[in-house]
C-alpha cells in the first residue's frame, strides 16, 4: 500500500514538473517571437517617412543636437507630427531624446546614409 502511495506521489510530481516546464517553454517562445517582431518593426532606411528623413538630415546639418522646438520651427511641421516622428526614430535607435526642464533635446545617435550624404 505504501509503495502505491509513493508511486502516485512520484507520478504527480513528475506531471507537475512537466507542466511547469511546458509553461516556461511557452513563455520563452512567446518572448522570442516578441523580440523577433520588434526587430522586424524597426524601419529600414528605405521604409522611413519623408518627415523622419527630414529630421535626420536637419540633425546631421546641425552637428547632431537640437531642441525639439527648433526642429518644429525649421521644418514648419506641427508639434504632434514631429513628436511622433521623434518617438519612432528614438525607438529605432536613430535619436535620443533628453528632457531639459520643459524642453526636449534631440541627439542624433546614428545617421542614415541619406542624412549624411546631404
Amino acid at each position: 500500500m505504501l509503495e502505491l502511495v509513493l508511486l502516485i506521489v512520484q507520478l504527480s510530481v513528475l506531471v507537475a514538473a512537466a507542466y511547469a516546464g511546458r509553461t516556461k517553454l511557452k513563455r520563452l517562445l512567446a518572448e522570442a517571437q516578441t523580440n523577433g517582431e520588434a526587430e522586424l518593426d524597426e524601419p529600414l532606411e528605405g521604409d522611413m517617412s519623408e518627415v523622419d528623413r527630414s529630421i535626420l538630415r536637419l540633425l546631421a546639418e546641425r552637428q547632431g543636437v537640437m531642441y525639439q522646438s527648433e526642429i518644429v520651427k525649421e521644418l514648419g511641421l506641427p508639434k504632434s507630427t514631429v513628436h511622433k516622428a521623434l518617438r519612432r526614430l528614438s525607438e529605432s535607435g536613430f535619436v535620443e531624446i533628453q528632457k531639459r526642464g520643459r524642453l526636449n533635446v534631440v541627439i542624433l545617435k546614428r545617421a542614415t546614409s541619406e542624412a549624411s550624404a546631404t
